[in-house]
């Protein structure tokens, strides 16, 4: 039983980190037009909350994969302290990052989903046209 929920949770922390890469990769051109719309939206609220959840993906996803380790641990009687303190590590990272997001002037081109996307399009302009349409800034 307890393998199930392990499996489960994790599954979750992999569909996280599958669709964050896939994003911020820009596998594909319906990967590149999300991207771009995830990033267009600066100014507004949710071009904000974006800047700032979009980088703490990542740290989501190897926080679904710490809890079913610690689901397991704590089922099976081991001791659990060396995954609570991982899951505090990276609880703080998250802080960190957050902060540096909102208070500290942002994070660098790459750790946002559209930093791919816009080198394709540098190098591919009639792929942004084709992709985005004939209006399109990025």
């Amino acid at each position: 039983m307890v393998a199930n929920s392990t499996a489960v949770i994790a599954l979750v922390g992999l569909v996280i980190a599958s669709v964050w890469a896939w994003a911020w990769l820009g596998f594909g051109a319906s990967a590149r037009r999300m991207s771009v719309r995830l990033e267009i939206g600066g100014g507004s609220a949710a071009g904000e909350m974006s800047a700032l959840v979009w980088p703490l993906m990542p740290f989501l996803s190897l926080l679904w994969f710490l809890t079913g380790d610690l689901v397991a641990r704590e089922a099976s009687g081991f001791a659990t302290a060396g995954t609570c303190m991982l899951i505090a590590l990276v609880l703080a990272a998250m802080v960190g990052v957050a902060v540096r997001a909102l208070y500290l002037g942002g994070l660098p081109a790459w750790a946002y989903p559209g930093w791919m996307a816009r080198r394709y399009y540098a190098s591919h302009p009639g792929a942004r046209e084709r992709e985005l349409g004939a209006r399109a800034v990025i």
